[in-house]
């Protein structure tokens, strides 16, 4: 992307986050009934000739036309909302086709997530500039920007043919702050420090009203961490609750069957775990009601060799034609144990369109080379990440010794000063990026020098000099040790089925921190494992994907404990998002007053109303996140790429590239076709 380009998205984003609080509420045109018109009488008609009947206002598969006919399924005008949503595809596609991909199994729902499970109330546009209608056809918004009312399109059904009304969003929020099910209060559904109240207005119109100013809220609900407000089916759902289940008997049945011995257990396999309620178990659970394009037909199993997902019949858009989408029938992932295998299949032309696993660096000449004979083509991916790579240690990791030293800026200084990154460049990246902190990319008005390049370079003797401040004593091998003589060492886990770089460059940072006298573990491991462990405040250091590099704003995750994505201070940040402290079976702990200072200013950032005072809070924020320093970076991220099968059409030659977006859901996968 083009310095220009980026600095046009940088910009008009941020001047959509204030659209909420400037905006005045949508004022209806109406309609002008003319006079009537005296006229004379018409002359006796000629008996008209017969005529075809007329075509039906809206079309469908082929697959549910025959399910139609054969009365198993309503037609389709009854299966759409009285106002589709209707999305102008580039070329209008035909119906048919298998969509195939490839996946790394448990804890791959980011995947999906990406490809087709992103329908919120609102959704982002294509060049990320602002938030347009989804689920709600319309919106208001007060002066102040403390009150928001949505509307949603009237006649909405969930994949089972059950109505998607204002109950669900009302369900969704009666379970925020659940202790049972440990479902915290999320920081964007916060104001003041106060939830915002939910009030149901009717079947279909529903408000939120908070205590103070939340200019952040449309964009906020436009975003991937709202995908739970819409995921809950109700009527679904509250079987599994014993608050609102009709049948306590059935359910204690479930429990039992299930070999659980609590109804939470059952839930957070079914339903949802914590604070992402509505998304998570959507992909394991066969028929669970959506309102995706596509749904899952089949109960995945661990280490099974496919996933399917079918069309939903009760998919609520339609193109300009009004061909109901989407036009591919189904999407089947097949699960691979490692990437060589899935860049096999993508070379001999076996997946139809992917961006994930198998697209990285070390890989792209092998992919070019083989597009003739594999019948496919790249896409360039314009990465929105702030850094190649973000290392974190557990600065509140259950054991206090090793909290001690993570928690320690001088610690985290002589580890950065330590690292060669153009090394790491040159030999991981194939020479592509430059040596960089994680931080807002140039060109942003949210970029911060400090924040991106203090400590990255190379100096063995400043990297010495730090960690002599916090770890002095060194054993015969000159290795470090705690003050007691034990040795200083610890783990740093990977998740090695998302991204081989990322393994390569731990196993290279083993090497300069011992030249240091630090003694590390590298240890790789299934994706899954990872956010478990991380999810429990298990690690003492992980390395993750860069993120937020265009928008710190509503994902600030690496400039202060902000999320469940915060891996180097797990218990301060599920405080932060009101869940179960350790006393309460959770992880949560109240963090210092340093660490809360960044909470507040948070607050005004998303209180903040007109671009100059959003921008001026979040840099004071930023610069707060600089002088502490909390996590490190390797470089600026590369563009990435992805392949796409040369019959498969509406797929753009170029899209941005983040999971905050999430690419590339919003370029609307539902309208791809195979032709």
């Amino acid at each position: 992307m083009s310095r220009k380009l980026y600095v046009f998205i940088s910009v008009v984003l941020l001047m959509s986050f204030i659209m909420a609080a400037c905006a005045p509420a949508a004022t209806p045109t109406a309609v002008v009934e003319e006079e009537p018109v005296a006229t004379t009488a018409p002359a006796e008609p000629e008996p008209a000739a017969p005529t075809e009947p007329p075509a039906p206002k809206f079309t469908e598969a082929p697959e549910l036309a025959e399910m139609v006919k054969a009365g198993t399924l309503p037609p389709v005008e009854e299966r759409l909302p009285e106002t589709p949503m209707v999305v102008v595809a580039d070329e209008v596609g035909v119906y048919g086709g298998t969509w195939r991909l490839g996946g790394r199994g448990g804890g791959d729902d980011a995947g999906k997530i990406r490809m087709f499970g992103y329908e919120t109330l609102l959704r982002w546009n294509k060049d990320w500039s602002g938030v347009e209608p989804n689920l709600a056809e319309s919106w208001e918004v007060n002066a102040d920007a403390t009150e928001y009312t949505f509307h949603l399109r009237k006649g909405l059904k969930w994949s089972d043919g059950e109505p998607f009304t204002s109950a669900d969003i009302e369900f969704w929020y009666g379970l925020l702050g659940d202790t049972d099910l440990n479902i915290g209060v999320p920081t964007w559904m916060k104001a003041g420090g106060e939830l915002g109240k939910f009030t149901k207005v009717d079947d279909y119109t529903f408000k939120f009203t908070f205590l103070e100013p939340f200019g952040l809220f449309e964009s906020f609900v436009a975003s991937i961490d709202a995908r739970g407000m819409t995921g809950l089916p109700a009527h679904w759902a509250k079987e599994f609750h014993p608050k609102y289940t009709s049948d306590q008997a059935a359910l204690d049945k479930a429990v039992a069957d299930g070999g659980f011995t609590a109804w939470t257990d059952l839930w957070n396999q079914r339903v949802c775990q914590g604070n992402a309620c509505g998304g998570g178990s959507f992909w394991t659970v066969a028929n669970r009601p959506t309102m995706y394009a596509w749904m899952n037909l089949e109960p995945v199993v661990a280490n099974g060799a496919q996933e399917v997902y079918a069309r939903n019949p009760y998919y609520w858009k339609v193109d300009q034609n009004g061909q109901q989408y989407p036009y591919i029938d189904k999407l089947v992932y097949t699960i691979f144990q490692d990437n060589s295998a899935m860049l096999l299949k993508a070379t001999n032309g076996e997946i139809d369109m992917q961006m994930r696993h198998f697209n990285v660096l070390e890989n792209k000449a092998v992919l070019y080379d083989n597009m003739e004979q594999g019948n496919y083509h790249l896409f360039t991916l314009k990465d929105a990440a702030n850094n190649s790579m973000v290392i974190q240690f557990n600065m509140t990791h259950q054991d206090p010794a090793l909290r001690e030293v993570f928690q320690n800026k001088d610690f985290r200084v002589g580890m950065s000063y330590a690292i060669n990154r153009q090394e790491v460049i040159n030999t991981v990246f194939v020479t592509q990026g430059k040596p960089f902190q994680p931080a807002v990319q140039e060109g942003s008005p949210f970029y911060n020098e400090q924040l991106a390049t203090q400590y990255t370079e190379y100096d063995v003797d400043k990297a010495n000099a730090a960690l002599d401040k916090v770890l002095p004593d060194k054993d015969a091998d000159g290795m470090r040790t705690f003050a007691d003589g034990k040795p200083f060492k610890f783990v740093v886990e990977v998740a090695e089925n998302v991204r081989k770089s990322e393994v390569d460059t731990a196993n290279m940072l083993a090497k300069y921190w011992k030249a240091v006298g630090v003694n590390v573990e590298i240890k790789p491991e299934d994706r899954a494992l990872f956010y478990t462990r991380k999810g429990l405040n298990q690690p003492d250091a992980t390395i993750w994907q860069g993120e937020s590099g265009y928008n710190p704003v509503l994902d600030p995750r690496y400039y202060f404990p902000y999320s469940g994505e915060s891996n180097f201070a797990e218990a301060w940040q599920a405080w932060y998002n009101g869940q179960a402290s350790v006393a309460d079976g959770g992880i949560a702990e109240e963090p210092p007053a340093e660490i809360k200072a960044f909470y507040d200013k948070y607050e005004e950032v998303k209180s903040a109303v007109g671009f100059e005072n959003q921008v001026t809070a979040m840099n004071e924020l930023l610069q707060m996140s600089a002088d502490t320093f909390f996590v490190i970076g390797i470089s600026t991220p590369p563009n990435l790429y992805g392949i796409v099968a040369n019959n498969m059409h509406n797929v753009p030659d170029e899209m941005i590239n983040s999971f905050a977006f999430p690419t590339p859901a919003p370029y609307n996968t539902f309208t791809f076709f195979f032709k």
